[in-house]
């Protein structure tokens, strides 16, 4: 079979979940009218209904994304071609129950709309649809604050896949913003982070404590810092490192470079700075968030004696984070290439003695570094070795 080139959908068929396609592939492929088709695409795959061409034209393909795995949000790519045997039937029955997580535009819509009005939009607006777990149900078309539906789980367990009826039960797990929604899809894309694992944990540690056991932590007149500040050459990994652990602790992460908030007119920097930090206040009322400050020194350099831009920038940041509370649940984490050129107000997190004897168990003093006769404990087996095969060979047989 030829390849199937794929076109922008129709703008009657918006919202309807169809497939169009040439009458001789879908008898190719047992088709019959309305039968449910999923389309395996790069990096997804999209759950819709085979209809014929209206031109009846073989090799061309279009489709409503209604009904798609969560790393197709943001679209098809351009000029996309498929293969026949990427379009396979599924089996679909009828459902007795779904439960959703709805995904809304705004906040206020959250706030002030009753969740039995929601629970009738819903299920409103899902009459008729074939759904699939795990994938996202793109709602926009209905014109409401409601944009999207994800799809936690169906009944029956049996199937992974099925039709919405007006008989079927809907159950909302949770209610969502679009933004928040976005945060967490993009920490699921995070790529898994090679070694660190001690930086990792104790990063974990300093983040996930504050963020979800605020109130415990305060009961106990325990203060934790509300900002964390990490020190890294570039392509160490700072920002991954953050993503990951955001993603491990179940927060959503708002990222800020430094470069970003910097505008060209008087004031405009701080008031950039004053709404990145509402947009971090206003995403941690719908769960724990942390506010990264990338390249922060290219932000918040040394203050001079001069009234620069730079040093109100300084002080309108301090005068931010001295005005957080624990009401507040969000963290500050900022990554720097260059702690010694950031203004010293921006370090306070204060360095004594038991700081020095902590570090004293990890750190041995420099002096001893490869000094003679200095045993090391640690055991090394073959395989750390990499190559030298001839040298362990021979050592091994000098040993035996």
């Amino acid at each position: 079979m030829q390849s199937l080139r794929v076109l922008s959908v129709d703008t009657s068929d918006r919202g309807s979940q169809r497939c169009r396609l040439g009458p001789g592939l879908m008898s190719a492929l047992g088709l019959r009218l309305g039968s449910p088709l999923l389309v395996s695409l790069p990096g997804g795959s999209c759950l819709c209904t085979a209809w014929p061409r209206p031109d009846l034209a073989e090799g061309f393909l279009q489709m409503d994304l209604k009904c798609f795995t969560p790393s197709l949000i943001s679209g098809l790519p351009a000029h996309l071609s498929l293969d026949p045997v990427q379009l396979s039937s599924v089996r679909c029955s009828k459902l007795k129950g779904v439960k959703v997580t709805v995904v809304v535009q705004s906040l206020d819509f959250k706030k002030h709309t009753s969740s039995g009005h929601v629970h009738e939009l819903v299920k409103d607006m899902l009459r008729g649809v074939y759904v699939h777990t795990g994938y996202v149900i793109n709602l926009e078309d209905f014109n409401t604050d409601i944009r999207y539906v994800a799809i936690d789980s169906i009944r029956p367990d049996s199937t992974s896949a099925g039709l919405i009826t007006s008989k079927t039960g809907l159950e909302i797990a949770e209610i969502q913003t679009v933004l928040h929604y976005r945060s967490l899809l993009q920490d699921r894309q995070t790529p898994p982070l090679g070694g660190l694992k001690e930086v990792i944990a104790s990063l974990r540690e300093m983040l996930q404590l504050p963020l979800l056991y605020p109130n415990t932590l305060t009961s106990l007149g325990v203060s934790c810092p509300r900002g964390v500040l990490l020190v890294g050459p570039p392509g160490v990994g700072k920002t991954l490192l953050v993503r990951r652990v955001v993603m491990d602790v179940g927060a959503s992460l708002v990222v800020v470079r430094g470069p970003e908030v910097v505008g060209s007119r008087p004031g405009e920097s701080e008031e950039t700075l004053r709404g990145v930090f509402e947009h971090a206040r206003a995403t941690a009322e719908e769960g724990p968030c942390v506010l990264f400050l990338d390249e922060l020194d290219s932000l918040f350099p040394r203050r001079t004696g001069s009234s620069a831009p730079e040093n109100r920038l300084v002080a309108q940041l301090l005068t931010l984070m001295d005005g957080m509370s624990r009401s507040d649940r969000f963290l500050i984490v900022g990554a720097t290439n260059r702690p010694d050129s950031l203004d010293p107000a921006l370090r306070q997190q204060v360095v004594d003695i038991k700081h020095f004897q902590e570090a004293l168990k990890l750190v041995g003093p420099s002096c001893l570094r490869g000094s003679l006769g200095r045993m090391e404990l640690s055991p090394v087996l073959w395989e750390h070795i990499g190559g030298l095969e001839e040298v362990k060979t021979k050592l091994i047989q000098v040993g035996n």
